[in-house]
């Protein structure tokens, strides 16, 4: 399964679902100019023909212009209705924002699944609600990543596994990575707008029921037009809505197995949803907001309108070889007592310290005659640097210490004078108490081993979203200071700061979306060539290796060969790449999908993958909005 190619087929289907509601809502035009003409024509006791139905331009244009009006305005009504974007939706199907401190042990695993596939699929880690009910059933909503929420019903944290809730959460960032929120929330506006011909119709029916001043008056006829063609419209736009919503499920599930790779989980959770434990969501709302739900949300009585399809047709295509039983919902045993986060080790933090385990092992293996003094050092240092790693993945999780914790990652090393300028600097913009918390941090960072930093990041990631927009702007400056504080800017440097751009700039709106302009390679082969470069520079050091590596990217990709500017990759500078990466950003997702593909093929021709190398290519494929290669996160 092409992933990017997918993705491709389902923008191809926005624009074909554009093309059916611009056609409904030109009809419906079409169709109140005539019901006002026909009116009109009664009410003066003028014949109706089809010369008076054509001889009126001026009425045609007022039609043309009152229709686009109702609707506009009825769209506009509901747009602004829902312009908090997903948290406006999560208000109004009753949901609950988890803190990110929460004791209860089901929501800090839905939390930590959440974090994970964020990280998958190169996306913020968006807010989550919970929904009081008993069945299974997740969403997502908003109008971009940046305001994106993901809500999950209690009934789906409780009744799933582990597994089964990852292949839930990573259907929903399907949905949010393809684009599918912010088409979900301009159809609830448009079929509103739509709907509303129908409610002006029937206010205007009403009120003119009631005045009985002349006998030939036109109001009934006309808002009994209106709501016919109102409600009618709304019909016709629910089925094409359903019909599109369906086929968008099917490319959510097959992305779901992309990030996760594991078609269990999700095929998992609809057969625990078929075996009894259901979907329906018992809120009013659940019928206009269906189309935004991992599963069918309400009951339809005619499959036209069901907005998902067939569960046992969902199952079959992730798991060819079903034998047709489904499964029963996890038993949930009595309320547990969550431990304290700071003690707590997700699987993140045991994959870490496991490879720093394997690291230091390796790196002792070759020592001889030294056997016991050398493996008691080596436990002693491990142990150390294990306390300070999990010392600093509880500060990542406390919205009070992780912005501390990121400026500790920046500080350089303590036999640099640079250093206590940079802490100089903290203490200056956030006060003695950062300051003091700095100093306690500052150790544990030093300790770190490069390919754990990152992560760290990475993980801080949920914890900063919790801050002001104030306290933003404040956290931002000083990371840009600490960074340049030195006179430049180094790889891990960028790749922090375009972590945090990416995750955090959107959701407090200094960044926005890209939208896709660039189809053909060719259009954007100077800003590959630039990006390629520099990845083939960050991981070899000889001129002759860093062109192999740069030409197996050239190659892997299937680009166009095109000269690696030298000049780019040995100016010191990142700007070059900074400015290719943001025209990348604008290319259609197939281009993006074959540039990660010429990024791993150049960083893995010398069959060696290094943590620079590592850093780089996942920041790329962020800032991309591209999944990041399973390679880089197994």
């Amino acid at each position: 399964m092409n992933f990017f190619e997918h993705q491709d087929q389902a923008r191809r289907r926005t624009g074909l679902l554009s093309l059916l509601f611009f056609l409904a809502v030109a009809i419906i035009v079409v169709l109140l100019n005539i019901v006002f003409i026909v009116a009109l024509a009664w009410s003066s006791h003028k014949p109706i023909t089809l010369e008076l139905v054509q001889a009126q331009p001026e009425i045609w244009l007022l039609g043309t212009a009152g229709a686009l009006l109702v609707i506009f305005a009825g769209s506009g009504y509901k747009w602004l209705e829902l312009r908090k974007g997903g948290r406006q939706v999560a208000d109004m199907l009753g949901g609950r924002k988890i803190q990110s401190n929460t004791q209860d042990s089901d929501e800090q695993q839905l939390l930590n699944v959440v974090a994970e596939m964020a990280i998958a699929s190169s996306m913020p880690i968006p807010d989550v609600y919970v929904l009081d009910d008993d069945s299974i059933n997740a969403f997502a909503a908003g109008h971009q990543p940046s305001d994106a929420i993901i809500g999950v019903t209690r009934g789906c944290m409780e009744k799933l596994s582990r597994e089964q809730l990852q292949g839930v959460i990573a259907h929903e960032f399907s949905h949010i990575l393809n684009g599918d929120m912010r088409l979900n929330m301009q159809l609830m506006a448009l079929l509103f707008g739509i709907l509303f011909i129908g409610l002006v119709g029937r206010l205007l029916m009403h009120s003119s029921s009631r005045s009985r001043n002349s006998k030939n008056n036109a109001g009934p006829m006309i808002g009994l037009g209106l709501m016919v063609i109102g409600y009618s419209g709304v019909f016709f736009g629910s089925i094409i809505r359903a019909a599109v919503s369906r086929q968008r499920e099917f490319l959510a599930d097959a992305s779901a197995v992309q990030f996760t790779r594991n078609p269990d989980g999700i095929s998992g959770a609809l057969k625990v949803i078929g075996y009894g434990a259901g979907s329906d969501v018992h809120n009013p709302a659940s019928e206009e907001m269906g189309h935004l739900f991992f599963g069918q949300a309400f009951t339809s009585r005619l499959n036209i309108f069901a907005t998902h399809p067939p569960l046992d047709e969902r199952i079959n295509r992730l798991d060819p070889s079903w034998n047709g039983q489904y499964l029963k919902p996890r038993v949930t045993s009595a309320p547990r007592e969550t431990p304290s986060r700071k003690n707590t080790l997700d699987s993140a933090t045991s994959a870490i310290i496991s490879g720093l385990a394997s690291a230091t092992s390796a790196g002792h293996a070759d020592t001889k005659n030294q056997r016991i003094e050398p493996e008691n050092n080596t436990t002693a240092v491990l142990s150390e640097r294990q306390r300070a790693l999990l010392n600093l993945q509880a500060a990542a999780i406390e919205p009070d210490s992780a912005r501390i914790l990121i400026f500790s990652l920046l500080i350089a090393s303590p036999n640099k004078l640079i250093a206590r300028e940079q802490q100089d600097l903290v203490r200056k913009q956030h006060g003695q108490q950062s300051f003091t918390t700095l100093l306690q941090f500052y150790p544990a960072a030093q300790t770190l081993l490069p390919g754990q930093r990152l992560p760290l990041v990475e993980k801080s990631l949920t914890a900063l979203r919790e801050m002001s927009p104030q306290q933003y702007e404040t956290f931002h400056t000083t990371l840009v200071k600490l960074a340049k504080a030195d006179g430049e800017i180094d790889l891990f440097e960028w790749c922090l700061y375009r972590l945090i751009l990416q995750y955090l700039g959107a959701h407090f709106n200094t960044v926005h979306p890209a939208k896709p302009r660039y189809s053909q390679a060719d259009a954007v082969a100077s800003e590959i060539a630039t990006v390629i470069s520099y990845v083939a520079c960050a991981g070899q050091e000889h001129p002759e290796d860093i062109d192999k590596a740069y030409a197996a990217g050239i190659a892997a990709g299937g680009f166009s060969a095109v000269k690696r500017d030298i000049a780019h990759t040995t100016s010191g500078s990142l700007n070059p790449l900074n400015r290719a990466l943001a025209k990348l950003t604008q290319a259609y997702p197939h281009i993006k999908g074959r540039i990660i593909k010429a990024l791993m093929a150049t960083i893995t021709n010398d069959r060696h993958i290094t943590e620079d190398e590592r850093d780089m290519v996942k920041t790329i494929a962020t800032i991309l909005e591209s999944p990041i290669p399973k390679e880089l996160i197994e």
